[in-house]
């Protein structure tokens, strides 16, 4: 697990993508495979509070009014679902480690607007565009270069479906900024007509500010069978956002597999320092008092 920002590549991001939607290629193969090995999932349930249990370790709480009890708890939600259960479980934790989870913020919104039109984009157009000095976007997406539902949809319409990333937005962004932004990049998304459009606007990433890293919680807590993930939990790797939420996520499970006696997963990461100790050296000087 390594994020590429840190390298600051002059060839930009190179990623691995799937051919098709998350929902067809990942997450509904996934829950089959579980559900086929016993896993019992609970969607569009909130969980309202994790407490003691009389025949397990916890006994969480939803708003279904179906108590279940477990033997081991992960809490991997955004920022403020971790803050509204930890602030509704006063048997969790101690009063450091409850303040170190009310601390925590979530970073300025985000939106992701997707629109199909009715014309395609220029061929020469990348599948993936990083608009850095373009504000308030941030990147462009053309899904029917490697998304098959989107390239069905293209071919059937010759038109285009186009995805657009802005972050850290003002609450009071107007709506067209956005698209005015790639009708400055892609002129000829301009003059096509939008035959239909989906905007997501959300405000749940967490923010990490310079100087909390260090009181952030980390995934193992003070009950050595609740463990936490997330994009806002600590782990001493070099990794940010989703590669983040996923690392926490291995090492919360590889926690509570070696209580159990089970082997866990590896890790892969970069080394935490540089390769050269006279570097190293000058870093450490140059960050020093002065």
């Amino acid at each position: 697990m390594f994020h590429i920002y840190f390298l600051g590549s002059s060839e930009g991001l190179v990623f691995d993508v799937t051919n098709a939607n998350f929902d067809v290629s990942l997450w509904n193969p996934l829950q089959r495979y579980l559900t086929e090995r016993g896993v019992r999932f609970h969607t569009g349930t909130e969980v309202l509070q994790v407490g003691p249990s009389r025949t397990k370790e916890f006994c969480v709480d939803t708003d279904s009014g179906e108590n279940l009890d477990a033997h081991a708890v992960v809490l991997a939600t955004d920022v403020t679902g971790l803050q509204r259960i930890v602030a509704n479980s006063p048997n969790l934790g101690g009063e450091q480690w409850r303040h170190r989870i009310a601390r925590l913020r979530a970073a300025a919104p985000f939106v992701v607007q997707r629109i199909w039109l009715d014309t395609p984009v220029r061929r020469d157009r990348p599948a993936f565009l990083g608009t850095a000095g373009h504000k308030p976007l941030d990147h462009i997406s053309v899904l029917e270069r490697y998304e098959s539902e989107a390239a069905t949809w293209a071919t059937h319409h010759r038109g285009s479906v186009v995805e657009m990333h802005a972050y850290a937005i003002s609450s009071d962004l107007p709506r067209a900024a956005v698209t005015q932004c790639l009708h400055q990049l892609y002129p000829e998304t301009a003059s096509a007509r939008v035959v239909y459009e989906r905007t997501l606007q959300r405000r749940d990433c967490a923010l990490f500010a310079p100087g909390t890293f260090g009181s952030r919680p980390t995934v193992s807590t003070p009950h050595p069978n609740l463990v936490l993930a997330g994009d806002g939990i600590r782990i001493d790797l070099p990794v940010a956002l989703m590669e983040r939420a996923a690392t926490t996520g291995w090492s919360a499970a590889n926690e509570l597999l070696k209580r159990w006696g089970l082997a866990g997963h590896p890790l892969c990461s970069v080394p935490n320092q540089g390769r050269s100790a006279l570097l190293r050296s000058l870093a450490t000087r140059a960050s020093g008092p002065r």
